[in-house]
């Protein structure tokens, strides 16, 4: 089975690229050698587009027609025309195969390691924390059994995983809990890939172009690709590719070039919001290409156009989040640009404000660190930053932050503190800013023999800028503007340049290193990490610590690391120069994979709570729970599901069934609904004499399924799928047309519930019954419960006049007569 599953999940990427190449086709190939693009450069782009597309693609053949062998065989074919089309710009060359046997040298066991301390220690299969996919794996499961992609599923974007997983799962038999762990690793690769892109439009020398994909590889803290993080990583190779376009000299790419490519960026942004919908942005992408194939022939207008235009609409299409990145990108690019002009015209004064930046800027986010800790430890009033960034969110969104909603929960410094320092770590933090400062104070201005100034080294514009740009959005970040960290990757990116500067122009450019230096370096590093290992991150100095059990997750991980670190530093003592670059390359990167492999573990307590005592996996189900799913997906024909979201995730993940209510996060339901919901709930749980206790339950029932999200609504009808395809990407959830309240006071009015009939079906486990009592304001703990439910709530619903289905020791299946079609 797991056999299958891995070459199924590489048919999953390799389909989805060739969609991608395909979409491009419309284009002439010139834009590659126009827009200079390498050929990892131009496989990112081509997953991007192919993994954004091929779900709108699903989604308007299962429209046309209810057949998924057909859909599956249509966009095999498309993307096998790509794959054919673009060949002669992605097929390895001559010199190529030894660039690819490295690559792969150096990824596969990196992404094994980050699958591993990100996922893989924590989860036992078929346990793991899977709270982030229950929603495509519901889509996917629904795809699969109907042959029908639901229009309505899709909330802000089209997932990238959910139509295609549910055509090789509805055809080849795809496990999707399986693919779930497979298609980790897989992204792993992508991000690796897309950091190797990134540094090849920064670096044209081979020695540091492996050196800074190294530092990057190991620094990688995203390990599953979304869409938000398909976004992010397509925003960092963008920076590349705008880098790799600058000539990097004195003049620098023309002011004409610049001008075109904001100007087009700015419209390309303001149309997308416009436009408001996905469909469209596809079709508008796809006119975007053509237009670019019309003016192939002039390359003042089509670089432009493909660097300006096609790839911010490309990245827009795979998430909104995008909306953040493409400006994060060309803010970055343009002060890289200004830096060279400043140099440019040595000696200037601009130097000293550079220098002032280099070290003004760092004491800025410590002194907001410090604020933020102040604030959270009581020393310090809180301070709320959502007034102030109301006013932005209420202009661009038209709602402003309130307590609560989706915006609040990722607004406010301490949230962005806490999502910098897991996307940055201690280490890597302290020795960039001492190798920076250390940097600085190595180059001080040296006079030629006719006392002019000499010019610093040639990197010096790539050091300064990544630096500056990196400290720069971290303040930006910091200061707690809604869901800015997401731009982790593009910071982390820009810091990981800096810190290859650095090691190069300290380390490995000065010939011969002096083995003092380079022994002393080693040897911090390794240090540093092994404090920070013992000390915080493997054991627990206090027991009662609320992270203390997560550190046993990754103890044995870290230890080998600590170990591996050692043996690392002591071959920095080699004469032989490759041998002792390569073992400092190796120990600066596995200090920093040590050092944020064992923060993901202490910020799991940040995520999901403190876990139970002896808990093995970190997951939001059980035993119990897959077997309430597995007898729902083989025994229910019809029925609209309700319990506890947490419940309600895994039992939709299974089954594809509809919900009664929709919810963003397993700890993220709106009030209202949550409240409806466990109003019925307890009216089931408590039922009182007679036939009152039906109706009374059903009568709930209907403020809920009356106006019942689209998304179920499309699952039981089957009607409107257009209008899924063009509702609007902002904008409240889309209801179904609300019905009339029936017309049912006793036991008699109300029917006998039927198989074929979509009825509420309750699921009662300890969990649910602590929800129908929890406040809205508190959430429920992330693990499952341990205790059984009690008998004597077992034997009150079966002796009641609701039907149940199915129980075992954690679970009741009731099936209530409630529907939407009671008169």
């Amino acid at each position: 089975m797991w056999t299958t599953t891995l070459v199924l999940t590489f048919l999953f990427f390799l389909i989805q690229l060739g969609t991608g190449f395909s979409i491009l086709a419309i284009a002439s190939t010139r834009f590659v050698e126009i827009c200079q693009l390498t050929k990892a450069q131009f496989v990112t782009l081509g997953l991007t587009i192919g993994a954004s597309a091929t779900g709108i693609l699903f989604g308007l053949l299962s429209v046309l027609v209810s057949n998924i062998w057909l859909h599956l065989a249509i966009i095999v074919a498309l993307s096998c025309f790509g794959l054919a089309w673009s060949w002669p710009n992605w097929r390895p060359g001559a010199g190529d195969t030894r660039t690819a046997t490295i690559w792969c040298m150096l990824s596969l066991p990196i992404a094994l390691i980050t699958w591993w301390w990100t996922f893989g220690a924590f989860s036992n299969f078929p346990y793991a924390d899977i709270g982030a996919d229950v929603h495509w794996m519901k889509t996917a499961q629904e795809y699969a059994d109907s042959g029908i992609l639901n229009p309505y599923a899709a909330q802000s974007y089209v997932d990238l995983r959910s139509a295609l997983s549910g055509a090789l799962a509805g055809t080849l038999g795809l496990d999707l809990l399986r693919f779930s762990w497979t298609y980790r690793f897989f992204s792993v690769l992508f991000f690796l890939l897309a950091s190797y892109a990134f540094v090849q439009g920064i670096y044209s020398t081979s020695s540091r172009r492996w050196i800074a994909f190294f530092f990057a590889a190991t620094g990688n803290t995203v390990a599953l690709m979304t869409n938000g993080s398909l976004a992010v990583a397509g925003s960092v190779v963008f920076l590349g590719v705008l880098m790799g376009n600058s000539n990097r000299n004195a003049n620098g790419p023309s002011a004409r070039f610049v001008l075109l490519l904001i100007a087009g960026a700015i419209a390309t942004l303001l149309l997308a919001f416009a436009v408001n919908n996905n469909t469209l942005m596809l079709a508008l992408l796809v006119a975007l290409l053509l237009l670019l194939r019309i003016m192939s022939g002039t390359t003042k207008y089509a670089a432009p156009l493909l660097l300006g235009c096609i790839w911010p609409a490309t990245l827009l299409l795979a998430h909104r989040g995008s909306y953040l990145f493409v400006p994060t990108v060309l803010i970055s690019w343009l002060l890289y640009l200004a830096i060279v002009r400043i140099i440019s015209a040595w000696p200037s004064p601009g130097i000293a404000v550079l220098r002032f930046l280099s070290f003004a800027l760092p004491l800025i986010i410590a002194a907001i660190v410090l604020c933020v800790a102040g604030t959270r430890f009581g020393y310090i009033p809180s301070l709320s930053t959502n007034e102030t960034f109301s006013s932005i969110t209420e202009l661009v969104l038209g709602r402003r932050i309130q307590v609560g909603d989706e915006l609040s929960l990722g607004s406010g410094p301490q949230i962005a503190t806490i999502e910098l320092g897991r996307a940055i770590g201690p280490l890597f933090s302290i020795c960039i800013t001492l190798g920076i400062a250390w940097w600085w104070m190595t180059r001080p201005a040296r006079r030629d023999r006719s006392g002019a100034i000499e010019r610093q080294a040639e990197g010096f514009p790539i050091l300064v800028w990544s630096w500056i740009a990196g400290c720069g959005l971290s303040v930006a970040i910091l200061s707690g503007f809604p869901f800015l960290y997401r731009t982790g990757a593009i910071l982390v990116s820009l810091f990981t340049i800096a810190a290859t500067e650095t090691f190069c122009q300290l380390l490995v450019d000065s010939a011969p290193s002096s083995r003092y230096r380079r022994t002393l370096v080693a040897a911090a590093v390794a240090l540093l990490a092994t404090i920070l290992v013992v000390a915080i991150y493997g054991f627990a100095w206090r027991p009662d610590l609320p992270f203390a059990q997560y550190q046993a997750f990754l103890r044995p991980t870290e230890i080998a690391g600590v170990g591996l670190l050692m043996m690392l530093a002591l071959l920095t003592l080699s004469r032989s120069r490759p041998i002792y670059i390569c073992s400092l390359v190796g120990v600066v990167g596995l200090g920093v994979a040590v050092d944020k492999a064992g923060l993901s573990g202490i910020l799991k307590n940040y995520s999901y709570g403190a876990p139970p005592d002896r808990a093995a996996v970190v997951s939001h189900y059980n035993a119990n729970d897959l077997e309430v799913a597995h007898w729902l997906r083989a025994n229910l024909k019809k029925g609209i599901l309700l319990s506890d979201p947490y419940t309600l995730g895994i039992v939709q993940a299974l089954t594809g069934a509809p919900a009664a209510y929709l919810f963003s996060n397993l700890d993220t339901v709106n009030a209202i609904l949550a409240q409806r919901a466990k109003s019925i709930l307890r009216a089931i749980l408590e039922p009182t004499e007679g036939g009152q206790g039906v109706a009374n339950a059903c009568r709930l029932a209907m403020s809920l399924i009356g106006p019942i999200n689209a998304d179920a609504f499309f699952q039981i009808y089957r009607i409107e799928p257009y209008r899924g395809f063009l509702r609007t990407i902002r904008g409240g959830p889309t209801t179904a047309p609300e019905l009339p309240p029936p017309s049912f006071d006793t036991l008699q009015n109300i029917p006998e519930p039927k198989d074929d009939d979509w009825n509420v079906v309750a699921i009662i486990t300890p969990r649910t019954i602590e929800w129908t009592r929890l406040a809205n304001d508190r959430r429920l703990n992330y693990f499952p419960p341990t205790e059984p439910i009690e008998p004597a709530l077992a034997d009150a619903l079966r002796a009641s006049r609701f039907r149940v289905l199915f129980a075992n020791k954690q679970a009741i299946v009731v099936r209530t007569p409630c529907s939407r079609e009671m008169k």
